[in-house]
């Protein structure tokens, strides 16, 4: 069940303006995240799994309807795509998308009509769930059964009108930088709170990494903050549309976007550890290792865990690779699943920075 929307006057301030004063004038987003996400630690799984320490960055309680980190993008593409007068959005992913669901919640809250392009992927668990909620959530589907149909397909959806324009593209995996910028904000959570003594200094922040959005926008946001953490990504997806270059690239994207807003620090990009082997034995295919992680999670935690990207990063930690080091990791998989039901358009955006 859905928690209650917080009141908007209980949200933190947004850190990113503080950094780049003239953003909203550039990009303005929507509010959806209830900032700023908990950090738990989780200190019988750290032991288990011979960490020094082990926190959780909890972006799977970003937002009561459904969380996870996408939800981050989704404020600063659905504020763009109003601001240029869009009434519809479109975006692609696997069946089982966590970006397509949040799109088709956040979408249908802003008011705007969605349409997805799905590719083919694993029967997951994901897959099964969106099969049932992206039509309940109004969303248009256009669905690939095979990949050499995918390059039609995309033609279709990215650029057959919706609402009787075309839509406003966003990207697989939020693969831009204005996906970006929402969790630079996340990053600057992370170092607020260690500068407020709420959070001792970590050495590595783990994330499950796709497209690269959230490590970039990690990794850009603590070289911003001068937090010297190292950015460990863990490739979930196949090497041939990712990979360590890419993400660098996509934080060198992003920098330029924020100083065209009038950023003027210089800003150099701290230690990233890239790893490919947790990947297989294929997009959305559970092995013994994370199958071993989640068990781990569910009997000494208390978040969830999915196979496509959360178990499977987890797997790291069965390797002892970071044995006795100080470790945060950044879950990215929402802790609810949305109500059809409780996703209804809003009177108007809530814009950041608008009076509640």
């Amino acid at each position: 069940m859905s928690r209650p929307l917080a009141p908007k006057a209980l949200l933190a301030p947004r850190l990113l303006p503080q950094h780049v004063p003239g953003l909203d004038a550039l990009v303005r987003p929507l509010e959806l995240v209830e900032r700023p996400t908990p950090v738990t630690e989780a200190g019988a799984l750290g032991d288990r799994w011979k960490l020094g320490r082990l926190w959780i960055k909890r972006d799977d309680l970003s937002a009561p309807l459904y969380g996870g980190s996408k939800v981050r993008n989704l404020e600063f593409f659905l504020g763009h795509a109003l601001a240029r007068g869009a009434t519809g959005v479109v975006t692609m992913g696997p069946l089982g998308s966590h970006q397509v669901l949040a799109t088709a919640v956040y979408g249908r809250r802003a008011g705007l009509a969605t349409r997805a392009l799905l590719t083919p992927q694993p029967d997951v668990r994901e897959s099964g769930l969106n099969r049932k909620l992206l039509p309940a959530l109004g969303m248009e589907v256009i669905r690939c059964e095979r990949f050499i149909d995918v390059p039609l397909g995309l033609l279709r959806a990215r650029f057959g009108q919706l609402e009787g324009r075309a839509p406003y593209w966003i990207p697989p995996g939020s693969h831009h930088p204005i996906g970006v910028l929402g969790v630079i904000e996340g990053a600057l959570e992370i170092a607020r709170a260690i500068e407020a003594g709420e959070l001792p200094p970590i050495d590595d922040v783990v994330v499950p990494t796709g497209t690269c959005a959230t490590a970039a926008g990690l990794a850009l946001g603590f070289a911003m903050a001068g937090l010297p953490v190292r950015v460990v990504a863990v490739r979930m997806v196949p090497m041939l549309i990712t990979g360590p270059g890419k993400m660098r690239k996509l934080a060198r994207r992003t920098l330029a976007l924020l100083r065209q807003a009038g950023y003027a620090r210089p800003v150099t990009l701290g230690e990233i550890l890239w790893l490919d082997q947790f990947a297989g034995p294929g997009y959305g295919l559970p092995n013994a290792l994370s199958d071993r992680a989640a068990l781990d999670v569910a009997e000494l935690a208390d978040f969830r865990t999915e196979t496509t990207y959360v178990a499977k990063t987890l797997a790291l930690f069965q390797q002892r690779d970071l044995q006795g080091r100080r470790v945060l990791f950044w879950n990215t998989y929402s802790a609810v699943d949305p109500d059809p039901a409780a996703v209804q358009p809003e009177h108007g955006p809530h814009w950041a920075g608008a009076p509640a």
